[in-house]
């Protein structure tokens, strides 16, 4: 598929180029931004959509949960949407259960403007092992998303340019929340390494829990036993943690995780709130 690119500057930046930066530097300052345009648009994110989705049974007892309409489009199409307006237009999409409604919606993704492509498993493989299942389409860093979460303000270039400056191996993107119960805790220190993971709490305790959006390095294939099922934050995070390679980029805009058939009555009200 082919698109059109072009570069926007903001106010500030294209006053830098008219004013300070000398003539002689212009066509490199220019380049470099189209080379930060391109990298952007070579990027694929992998969205994980192959669960059963039980927890919101029977609405997907004929439906995979990725596909379940939010507003009047399914709730995996608007966080596809949300990454293209951002410049990222290729997705693996990771299908399992159910996946040929999947396949048969977005088909090579050409219809929506994005280049769709896809990787199946035929057991469950868990987070990491549906990514490694994915391996033949990832050659540089790449973005993991849950199917199932909603973002509506995360800036992507720069959570990109935060893992590219920290030489993380994964960067996790976090969310503040007030009550951890469901999620536990992600633990950094100030420079935002991983120092540790906090389960479950007991009572409502506030703070920042993984979102569902990792940042990967194509090295950390290497780690993912093929064919296996292997979690990713239960097996490869703790080995990143130990190697100081596991950093966190905090998000505090709107994030829903759609995972109790309540937080899918809550994400449309939002919709037709506009919130």
């Amino acid at each position: 598929m082919k698109h059109r690119t072009s570069i926007e500057f903001t106010p500030e930046l294209w006053r830098q180029l008219c004013n300070t930066v000398p003539d002689r530097k212009k066509s490199n300052f220019i380049t470099e931004a189209i080379k930060d345009k391109l990298a952007r648009e070579s990027t694929k994110a992998v969205i994980l959509c192959g669960g059963e989705g039980t927890r919101m049974r029977p609405l997907t007892l004929s439906t995979p949960k990725p596909m379940l309409p939010l507003g009047y489009r399914p709730m995996i199409e608007h966080t596809m949407t949300y990454f293209k307006n951002q410049g990222i237009y290729n997705f693996v999409l990771a299908i399992g259960y159910l996946g040929e409604h999947i396949i048969k919606y977005f088909n090579d993704g050409s219809a929506h403007g994005m280049n769709v492509e896809y990787s199946t498993e035929h057991k469950a493989l868990g987070t990491a092992g549906a990514v490694k299942n994915a391996e033949k389409f990832l050659h540089s860093p790449f973005l993991v998303v849950n199917g199932d979460v909603i973002f509506r303000t995360l800036n992507v270039k720069e959570a990109l340019q935060f893992h590219k400056e920290s030489n993380a191996l994964v960067t996790i993107v976090t969310n503040k929340v007030n009550d951890a119960k469901r999620f536990g805790l992600v633990e950094s220190d100030s420079t935002g390494k991983v120092t540790g993971f906090v389960e479950k709490p007991k009572y409502a305790t506030s703070g920042w829990i993984n979102a569902g959006l990792y940042i990967i390095e194509p090295d950390v294939l290497e780690m993912i036993k093929s064919g296996d099922k292997v979690s990713m934050e239960a097996e490869i995070f703790p080995k990143l943690v130990e190697q100081g390679k596991l950093f966190d980029y905090k998000y505090n805009g709107y994030w829903m995780d759609i995972g109790m058939p309540e937080d899918y009555e809550k994400a449309q009200r939002d919709f037709f709130t506009k919130k």
